[in-house]
């Protein structure tokens, strides 16, 4: 059965609530009875952003859609929704690509949702379509959702997670072998006055930080050897993080990724020993 994708109509916004509510029986089994009340159509397109439609031939009636809300640098997935009668056609993977697709083409860096973690047409199939889960981002327009969450008693039911999935590609494509391949060979060149005094301390590789940004590109998680006491023997080692995905994303060649890395490794070195940026530059290390 073929999927056809389109901006909502008006004629669509008619039935967008109906779709919802049935698609909800699908919670029935898990939580039970849980009331929820379906926005409008007209509610949902009132809001900035967008709304998308799928249906099984050329301007049939609308089976499914996902709802995107925008705000200055967010868009957020607000809700995707297939009615029970048209499930495992693939209109739920059409909507979230297409919604994805046109945040892209808008201009947004990522798109974010809330959703249950362990309910498994929620978090677990976003994650085959490449989100992850991240920390809620601070700020008025995510503190509202926590609040309509709570409102309607949607924890209650079950753990909510945030998930975010990133919509500028990366320059460059290095898989996690090979960049680990490049730390170590970067680490080997820096000069032995750097290196020499490191104990205890182990360099690793990971694609994100926990938040699942692209912002951060290392990480000292130990503490720094000017603010210790007593160190003595078996204590767990300090680690020294570089993140692969928020490296990619800053780097358009080679050659620069590899500066990028150098200099985290750097940056990361100085915070185990204490040393701050001002002092880098006075060491001839930065």
């Amino acid at each position: 059965m073929a999927t056809h994708l389109r901006p909502a109509s008006a004629r669509d916004l008619e039935h967008l609530a109906e779709i919802e509510r049935a698609a909800d029986q699908r919670f029935h089994a898990l939580f039970g009875d849980v009331g929820w009340d379906a926005a409008s159509g007209d509610e949902r397109a009132a809001h900035p952003g967008f709304l998308l439609v799928s249906s099984e031939e050329p301007d049939g009636p609308a089976v499914g859609f996902v709802h995107v809300i925008t705000a200055e640098e967010i868009a957020h997935l607000e809700q995707l929704s297939v009615h029970p009668h048209n499930e495992r056609r693939g209109h739920g993977t059409a909507l979230l690509q297409a919604a994805v697709d046109e945040a892209a083409r808008r201009g947004f860096a990522h798109m974010t949702l809330r959703t249950y973690q362990d309910v498994p047409w929620n978090a677990p199939f976003y994650e085959r379509h490449g989100f992850v889960g991240c920390a809620t981002p601070p700020g008025d327009f995510f503190e509202a959702l926590m609040t309509e969450e709570r409102r309607h008693g949607l924890s209650d039911l079950g753990p909510r997670i945030t998930m975010r999935v990133d919509l500028t590609p990366p320059a460059l494509n290095i898989d996690a072998e090979a960049f680990e391949a490049m730390v170590v060979e970067e680490l080997d060149r820096l000069p032995d006055e750097m290196v020499k005094d490191l104990e205890n301390v182990v360099f690793v590789v990971e694609d994100r930080p926990e938040d699942g940004s692209l912002d951060l590109l290392g990480l000292y998680d130990g503490l720094a050897l000017t603010e210790r006491g007593g160190y003595g023997m078996g204590e767990l080692p300090d680690r020294i993080v570089l993140y692969r995905e928020p490296h990619l994303a800053q780097c358009a060649t080679e050659e620069e990724l590899r500066d990028e890395i150098h200099t985290t490794l750097v940056h990361e070195i100085a915070h185990y020993f204490g040393i701050d940026d001002e002092q880098l530059h006075e060491m001839g290390w930065a």
